[in-house]
Order: structure tokens, then C-alpha cells, then sequence
């Protein structure tokens, strides 16, 4: 949960990876899934979030406290 808001794991986990540099494509490699999935991944826990941006959405996730490697 990040600032009250609840993510699936697999939203917290691109959102990880976009953390750490990483594109919807790059994303999309790694966990072996598509790159529009990757995207709608990471648009999801940004409506979540009530951001516009990834970035937002990687600044909120530091501010909670979760670990951004």
C-alpha cells in the first residue's frame, strides 16, 4: 500500500523496475509479458496514485517509504 493506496503486485512491481531506470519495453522483457501490458501496468498505479506522469507515480512511491533501488 502506498499513501493508502492499494496496488497489485504486479503494478508495484513495474513500477519498481521504471524505478530503476527501466521502459515499458525494457519491462515488458524482463517479466515476460507484452509492452502494452507493461504500459497499462504502470497507467494503472498512476490513476491510483492520482498522478499524471511514471515519475509522480516513482516519487510517491519513495515518499511512502517503500525501497526504490
Amino acid at each position: 500500500m502506498i499513501d493508502g493506496v492499494l496496488l497489485t503486485p504486479r503494478e508495484y512491481e513495474c513500477l519498481q523496475w521504471a524505478a530503476q531506470g527501466k521502459s515499458d519495453w525494457e519491462i515488458s522483457c524482463i517479466l515476460g509479458i507484452t509492452q502494452r501490458t507493461a504500459a497499462f501496468h504502470l497507467g494503472n498505479a498512476r490513476r491510483k496514485l492520482g498522478v499524471t506522469t511514471t515519475r509522480q507515480a516513482i516519487g510517491r512511491l519513495a515518499h511512502s517509504g517503500f525501497s526504490v533501488h
